[in-house]
């Protein structure tokens, strides 16, 4: 037994705490959820999708290995903390994101995580996971002694109302309720209950944003207005209608505020006049507010009324680790609709690199570049730009089109995907092969394209493929093309060369429409599909590609191209309804839901057996 053969326990959200006989309850930390493994005393840190972050938390890896006795492994949260105990997201994020072996070095020393180890699942050769958990909590306590980086978690018995009181004066994540006669169940189970927390404060109105989507926030703490933040989500220029001519006429040329604002060169700073009420997820020490909505604002508040909490001293955000990649013409509208900049762009692939680069790593890669922003032309690149810098790795590839050989970028690190998204690259397409096994193909992909038919359709027939996938026991994951249709990606383990990935999709695509003929069809002529949803197969094969996941396309809000949860793809789901805005945080929230495609192996030849 090892990690890889554990799949995780999850929490079902709760509207309220309780008292209860039998049950514990423990913190909700804000982490990265982190399966800590040691065997024949070697240590890996697996992360909820099965990547391994040993590397990233050396302090970790070097604690686990000191813990006395033989083999074991935990469940638990990779945290990182502040002076006062609070966790802070934004530096687990940073560190998530580093790969070079100074810099996890560096942000080490500044930054040291700690493991929260609330299960034990294995001790020695011993699989725990049918004990209750009152017993593995007993035998974790024996077994893992407290030390300054790994910490071994108890529980709260009965209580739940009075613990999460005590949770709320802290303005902590939450708590989580446990079944203390429960054994270790995979997925997630009514036996352990999460309940995630939000708090609300009132902020002065210290700065907008010239497309009227956000509002720069402040707190009175006594003397000065103190940088908060910035809030987006529930701001709009609808929102903003009543209150646009105050803002107008009391913007001034300088911040009046202390603390430093984040560089905004679509802020126009106002003075502090305006108030607002916000509800957030938690206010880490010397950082700003972290997931602010706005709720309503306060006409009966004065700004000098919205005193900084208590043990909250808010400076500015935490900027996104930079690989050192020189941005140029950052203040160049791209979605000139909605007055998302490059710089944007650019900010918004670095944040999502942790997610994203798993995917593009040891590919071909085809760049669509909008210089000139979503209504201006723009232009393919496959062959390496001639000024590339010396740090873009390249491969050779055959251009059959151009019948010659070219080089073709490979977008292995961060340094390289920042250079990608300063040349204006939008949409990232993929192949399904490897550099290193060539014409062996990673994935099958389904593109369900309505074109004109209902998207309600599309998502009747993705379900209907769930269906036929699961009866033949082949893993599908469903993603958003962020344009107007659907991908479910099937994993091949590299399996199948490209050629066979197509016929494995036309024998999918075909069986989904033969069972839905009056929505569905695989008729390759546009005009002579009646209104139906195109079932297509022929993104696979030799040479095809595909939008990358969480890759930005060239439509107004800037959409991107999202991985989902099965349970997700129903009515009220559309393609574009996640973008540059909304991607990170529900991908911190969520990770990646399809993170498995690419190393799951499923036995194709049965499945083609039970196919036909």
């Amino acid at each position: 037994m090892n990690a890889d053969d554990i799949e995780l326990q999850l929490a079902q959200p709760m509207q309220k705490a309780f008292t209860r006989d039998g049950w514990g309850f423990e913190l909700k930390y804000d982490g990265f959820r982190v399966l800590a493994e040691r065997i024949g005393g070697r240590v890996r840190l697996l992360l909820r999708r099965g990547s391994d972050a040993s590397r990233k938390f050396p302090e970790i890896v070097e604690a686990i290995a000191a813990v006395p006795g033989g083999d074991f492994i935990l469940d638990g949260e990779l945290v990182i903390q502040d002076a006062a105990g609070r966790p802070i997201f934004q530096h687990l994020l940073q560190r998530g994101m580093l790969t070079g072996a100074k810099e996890i070095d560096v942000n080490m020393r500044a930054f040291p995580a700690a493991y929260f180890a609330f299960d034990l699942l294995m001790d020695g050769e011993e699989d725990l996971r049918r004990l209750p958990l009152r017993e593995r909590k007993a035998r974790l306590l024996k077994r893992v002694p407290k030390a300054e980086r790994v910490l071994p978690i108890d529980f709260i018995e009965r209580e739940g109302e009075a613990f999460l009181e005590a949770v709320k004066a802290q303005q902590l994540e939450g708590i989580v309720a446990k079944d203390l006669s429960s054994p270790y169940a995979g997925g997630r189970r009514n036996t352990w209950l999460k309940l995630a927390l939000t708090h609300s404060a009132d902020f002065a109105v210290v700065g907008y944003a010239k497309d009227w989507n956000a509002l720069y926030l402040a707190v009175w703490n006594g003397h000065d207005f103190v940088f908060a933040g910035r809030v987006g989500a529930g701001i709009n220029p609808k929102v903003i209608a009543p209150v646009k001519e105050q803002l107008i006429a009391s913007s001034v040329d300088a911040q009046q505020f202390t603390g430093e604002a984040p560089e905004a060169n679509d802020a126009v700073w106002v003075k502090p006049e305006l108030v607002i009420e916000a509800r957030y997820k938690n206010w880490p020490e010397q950082h700003s507010v972290r997931e602010p909505v706005f709720v309503r604002f306060r006409d009966d508040k004065t700004a000098r009324e919205c005193p900084l909490p208590e043990g909250s001293i808010v400076e500015a955000p935490v900027p996104v680790v930079s690989a050192g990649v020189k941005i140029s013409n950052e203040n160049k509208v791209l979605f000139p609709d909605d007055g998302i900049t490059k710089g944007e762009l650019v900010d918004y692939y670095r944040s999502v690199s942790k997610w994203l680069l798993p995917y593009l790593r040891d590919r071909p890669l085809m760049l669509t570049r909008y210089p000139d922003g979503i209504r201006g032309k723009n232009f393919f690149q496959k062959n390496v730009p001639l000024k590339a810098p010396d740090f873009v790795r390249t491969v050779r590839m055959r251009n059959e089109e151009e019948k010659r050989d070219i080089d073709q970028i490979v977008c292995d690190d961060l340094r390289t995907l920042e250079w990608c998204a300063n040349l204006a690259t939008l949409p990232l397409h993929l192949r399904a092969d490897r550099i290193a096994t060539m014409d062996r193909a990673d994935w099958c992909v389904i593109d369900f394209d309505p074109k004109d038919a209902p998207f309600e359709h599309v998502i009747t027939l993705a379900n209907a493929l769930r269906e036929v996938c699961e009866k033949a026991k082949l893993p599908a994951y469903p993603k958003t093309t962020g344009s107007s249709g659907l991908h479910v990606m099937i994993p091949l383990g590299r399996q199948l060369d490209n050629e066979g990935a197509k016929q494995l999709g036309v024998v999918l695509a075909e069986l989904i429409a033969q069972a839905h003929p009056k929505i569905s069809t695989t008729e390759r002529v546009m005009k002579k599909r009646d209104h139906r949803v195109y079932v297509d197969a022929f993104q696979n094969g030799p040479g095809r590609l595909i939008a990358s996941p969480f890759c930005v396309r060239a439509l107004p809000t800037a959409p991107v191209s999202m991985t989902l949860e099965w349970s997700e793809v129903k009515p009220g789901l559309t393609p574009r309804q996640f973008n540059i805005r909304n991607a990170i945080p529900r991908l911190e929230k969520l990770g990646d839901p399809m993170a498995a495609l690419l190393d799951e192996s499923p036995d194709i030849a049965g499945a083609l057996g039970r196919l036909v």
